[in-house]
């Protein structure tokens, strides 16, 4: 089976770092692929601009990290996200990453009337 795993925390000495470790040691021991997409050192840039804005809509990213991020969770049988509650709130980083990568198309698609929405 192969899993991705959605990392988010700059500080390798974090409770999410932990975890991260924890959730990889299981997997391996389990015999499953492990991709691990860490947008801290991946350097993931989670605004959505015009240009993404646009690729949003046509379904068609135009940011190469974004195209490579798409390819390997088509691959995906499980997503896991990591990442501290900020705030409230996940991290702008994560949020990003949900607006920029997770976009019709890749993981849903809208229903066609033009409402609700419908799994790939």
């Amino acid at each position: 089976m192969n899993v991705v795993n959605v990392f988010n925390h700059p500080y390798e000495g974090s409770f999410g770092n932990a975890i991260l470790n924890s959730v990889t040691k299981g997997l391996k021991d389990a015999n499953h692929e492990i991709d691990l997409m860490h947008l801290d050192n991946d350097g993931f840039n989670p605004v959505m601009s015009k240009a993404d804005l646009k690729a949003f809509v046509d379904h068609k990213p135009v940011d190469p990290q974004v195209t490579d991020y798409n390819k390997r969770l088509k691959k995906a049988n499980h997503l896991i996200f990591i990442f501290p509650i900020w705030w409230d709130i996940m991290p702008a980083m994560t949020k990003g990453f949900v607006d920029r990568v997770l976009t019709p198309g890749v993981v849903y698609d809208h229903h066609p009337r033009g409402f609700g929405l419908v799994p790939l």
